[in-house]
């Protein structure tokens, strides 16, 4: 996969993300909220597109998955310079057992034939590879019943890291 490093305006993405999905928020009755932190770049170096992918596939999910209540975006400065992309709801939360297996391809917390949300269990493995790609991750904290939180932390200036592509090789095999 070739990626198409650039310089990338945080409140661009985030305001093409709030027209997005916004309409499902109002659509589905709930409260969807973003904000960019005082002290977060304005720019990021990075591929564009990927990074729309990860967040877009994030904050679906989040809606997906929550019935009433709220999601919101939040971008926020990391001490190491990096820049964390925050998507958090309030919707049913995965219990502590099944937040690594929900990354895995074709894995999903309700791993049932009657799978009440849908999906193919694809965009999150997706999503972390991604993010790995871009020199990245992202991490969940979440509680059954009580919402869930999806970061991704990504460098502020891309780097092509060799040791992190012939790592993320060995994953897939």
């Amino acid at each position: 996969m070739e990626l198409a490093p650039e310089q990338v305006a945080i409140s661009n993405v985030v305001e093409s993300l709030a027209k997005t999905f916004q309409p499902t928020a109002d659509q589905n009755g709930l409260t969807f909220s973003w904000v960019i932190e005082p002290g977060a770049p304005e720019q990021v170096e990075t591929d564009r597109r990927r990074l729309g992918q990860i967040l877009k596939n994030l904050l679906s999910n989040a809606f997906k998955f929550t019935e009433k209540g709220d999601v919101a975006l939040r971008v926020f400065s990391q001490p190491d310079d990096s820049v964390s992309f925050a998507v958090r709801d309030t919707g049913v939360g995965i219990a502590a057992h099944q937040q690594e297996v929900i990354f895995e391809a074709f894995r999903q917390a309700d791993g049932s034939i009657h799978r009440k949300f849908g999906g193919t269990g694809l965009g999150l493995s997706i999503s972390r590879d991604l993010a790995a790609l871009l020199g990245g991750a992202i991490t969940v904290q979440s509680e059954l019943g009580a919402g869930s939180v999806f970061t991704l932390t990504i460098p502020r200036s891309f780097s092509a890291k060799a040791p992190l592509t012939r790592r993320r090789k060995r994953r897939l095999r």
